[in-house]
């Protein structure tokens, strides 16, 4: 069993699941995947707390089943963030060493970082991350670590994102709540593509596309830099409902006609097959058109990735080069949406596949996780991962609260209470 200073936590809190994983760091600093847990939500709305004992709830039941899997207590995760509340933008941040050159050192990064974390932001927003951060000293562009190196100027150029405050702040509590500590927020579509994308893709260009059960969400990537991100409040849920008004069916029925009919190639499918769907009411069954039911899903996801496309050219500068669109999450399963995405993007497109973690447990691939569900909470490892290993690059990191040991143990003493009184009722 690998000592706790080698473990990491992630906590990927969506609107339909909480996954929970449980990771240690191996004699090459490899991630292996030692504890999953995975529990149904239902508080969440849109990647917002809307409920807040329903998500508690959730997270400790997933939270515990990685910890009795993985055999080692949770006490702090990296948690996902993600909804329309947040937004990013290119910043640069500067600051003068003095009228005669000197070496950088790290009371200088800290406060260039803290430079760009000051940014006027609209009331009730705050920094949620600083990605991809690019150095300039003088004029010299292009630097990962200027430290130790000597200048008069030095700068950073990094994409901030920014999000509303209470959401955030929201999550945090119902994390808290269940006995856990946050290290930090990040922001889930750029957690998929560090889980996702490979290191040529992330020079060479490639757009990742995080589609979830109620948001899609978008990084864009080139030369090594986040030059987009953000998120639509449309998702598989989204899918479903205009399946419900379309074919007057339950919400359950869509779900298991979309996963099990459905698809958007719609040269794969006759004129005359078609499905049996549950009545609006749940009391019967009645025969829809599948082509009908295929059109119905492709409009959908062909406008969610019309509105993407153009949201990442509108902010991705012309001349940066795109080799491709990377697809991931629950929703990505779809039978043709490659295809799709090609054509839309204009871009060869492939599914996402996890990138650097080896599974332990042979679960990140089981039947209750659609395939590529788990890139998000796998990416939250590999940026603790980054934060861990002692070559990391300077990072810039959000200011947190100062932790409240008491406060934490009370937290968790209390939280776990509730857990074995809920196990002996």
């Amino acid at each position: 069993m690998a000592p706790p200073d080698r473990m990491l936590a992630a906590l990927d809190v969506g609107n339909e699941r909480v996954l929970a994983l449980l990771a240690e760091l191996d004699e090459r600093n490899e991630l292996v995947i030692r504890g999953v847990g995975l529990a149904p939500s239902s508080g969440m709305r849109a990647g917002q707390v809307v409920q807040l004992k329903p998500v508690v709830s959730a997270i400790k039941a997933a939270v515990e089943e990685a910890e009795l899997m993985a055999k080692l207590p949770v006490e702090r995760v990296v948690a996902s963030a993600a909804g329309i509340f947040v937004s990013g933008r290119l910043t640069r941040a500067a600051i003068s060493l003095g009228s005669r050159e000197r070496e950088v050192g790290l009371a200088d990064l800290e406060t260039l970082h803290d430079a760009v974390r000051r940014q006027a932001l609209p009331s009730g927003h705050t920094v949620l991350n600083v990605v991809s951060p690019s150095y300039s000293l003088d004029d010299q562009d292009g630097i990962l670590d200027p430290q130790a190196m000597v200048g008069r100027r030095l700068a950073v150029d990094a994409y901030v994102l920014a999000c509303q405050e209470s959401p955030v702040r929201t999550l945090e509590k119902a994390i808290n709540e269940a006995g856990i500590e946050v290290d930090e927020f990040y922001f889930s579509p750029v957690a998929a593509a560090q889980a996702t994308l490979t290191a040529d893709e992330q020079r060479l260009g490639a757009v990742l596309v995080d589609i979830g059960f109620g948001s899609t969400g978008y990084a864009a990537y080139s030369g090594d830099r986040l030059l987009a991100a953000g998120c639509f409040p449309i998702g598989g849920n989204k899918i479903n409902d205009d399946l419900v008004h379309r074919f007057q069916t339950t919400t359950s029925g869509a779900e298991t006609a979309k996963r099990h009919a459905g698809t958007v190639l719609l040269a794969d499918v006759g004129e005359e097959e078609t499905i049996s769907v549950p009545t609006i009411d749940g009391r019967g069954s009645h025969v829809v058109s599948r082509r009908e039911l295929c059109k119905t899903i492709r409009l959908r996801m062909q406008e969610t990735f019309e509105l993407i496309a153009a949201e990442v050219w509108r902010q991705v500068p012309p001349d940066a080069p795109c080799t491709g669109v990377v697809l991931c999450g629950g929703g990505a399963h779809l039978e043709g949406l490659a295809a799709l995405a090609e054509e839309v993007f204009v871009k060869r497109a492939r599914l996402g596949e996890l990138e650097g973690v080896a599974d332990a447990t042979h679960l990140l691939s089981a039947s209750e996780l659609p395939s590529r569900s788990p890139a998000v909470a796998v990416g939250l490892l590999a940026h603790g991962r980054s934060l861990r290993l002692p070559s990391a690059l300077p990072v810039v990191r959000a200011k947190r609260r100062p932790d409240n040991l008491i406060l934490r143990w009370t937290r968790k003493v209390f939280a776990k209470g509730e857990v074995e009184r809920d196990h002996v009722r």
